[in-house]
């Protein structure tokens, strides 16, 4: 990795008729509004598809896996690629943790519950993206 490149390559789940994957997507904009200049988004369909520049971003810098369901496609994708996953957050676990509600939460639209949701995950990733671009950093010295 060049240096001062210290970057985090996040792909989070892209599940189609799930309210959590409409969720973990909202929240992975998050992240990348959030450290727009410290995140590679990385789309699941894209490694799916071995789209060069999305396997590129997923080998060069620390992968951020999210979730979104039991099934952990993201993580499924990821692995299938030979892919070294040095974090990752499930959905359910944040929603455990912080107590969370989806109770009367539509997929079509987030509403507060969904927003809520989205936020706790992309504050739960964003803690081990500042971890692992430390880890990255201190290395270097």
């Amino acid at each position: 990795m060049p240096d001062g490149d210290f970057k985090v390559a996040v792909v989070g789940c892209s599940g189609i008729g799930r309210l959590i994957s409409t969720i973990v997507r909202r929240a992975v904009y998050m992240i990348r509004e959030d450290r727009p200049d410290q995140v590679v988004v990385v789309s699941s369909g894209a490694l799916t598809g071995d789209v060069p520049d999305a396997l590129d971003a997923a080998h060069r810098y620390p992968l951020l896996v999210i979730d979104g369901c039991r099934p952990h496609c993201a993580t499924a994708i990821a692995e299938g690629k030979s892919l070294e996953i040095a974090e990752s957050v499930y959905a359910a676990d944040v929603v455990a943790r912080n107590r969370l509600s989806l109770a009367g939460e539509q997929r079509e639209e987030l509403g507060e519950k969904g927003i809520t949701v989205a936020r706790a995950i992309a504050d739960e990733a964003l803690e081990k993206i500042d971890w692992l671009i430390a880890d990255e950093m201190v290395s270097t010295l």
